[in-house]
């Protein structure tokens, strides 16, 4: 059984959706792993609120890259 959708594009949409997959990988994903970082660095990681934070963004932009 085939689940895969096909969706139609313009030229300007794929552009778009290139340009916001290349921040989300680049510059966004490499923003969270800096803050994942530091957070780390804050010690106890059970009561740290900004750690728990950084990886969920972190776990959704991966997430959301899983197929690149």
């Amino acid at each position: 059984m085939n689940n895969q959708t096909k969706f139609l594009l313009t030229k300007e949409g794929l552009e778009d959706l290139k340009k916001e997959f290349n921040n989300l990988v680049n510059v966004k994903r490499t923003e969270a792993v800096k803050r994942v970082a530091a957070a780390r660095e804050q010690g106890d990681l059970s009561e740290n609120s900004e750690y728990t934070a950084s990886r969920e963004e972190l776990n959704m932009i991966d997430g959301s890259n899983a197929s690149y």
